[in-house]
């Protein structure tokens, strides 16, 4: 079971959760997540962040909605 937490500096807790065979299906999943807020709804909230959590608790990885491996603020 994994867990899609979203934050934009107040957190937001996935309760249900999503049955994955695998940590990047999982990861996968995120970025599917990321996309669909990124085209068809939350596009003035530059903040948003997904975090994916595992069954045991723990941040398996984080997806930043909006940001990209281009921006200035992050590549210093």
């Amino acid at each position: 079971m994994f867990f899609f937490d979203m934050k934009d500096g107040v957190p937001l807790r996935d309760r249900v959760g999503i049955q994955f065979n695998t940590n990047l299906e999982a990861i996968e999943h995120s970025h599917a997540l990321a996309q669909h807020f990124r085209d068809d709804s939350l596009t003035d909230d530059q903040d948003l962040e997904i975090s994916v959590v595992n069954a045991l608790g723990r941040e398996i990885h984080r997806e930043f909605v909006h940001r990209d491996h281009a921006d200035p603020e992050t590549s210093k």
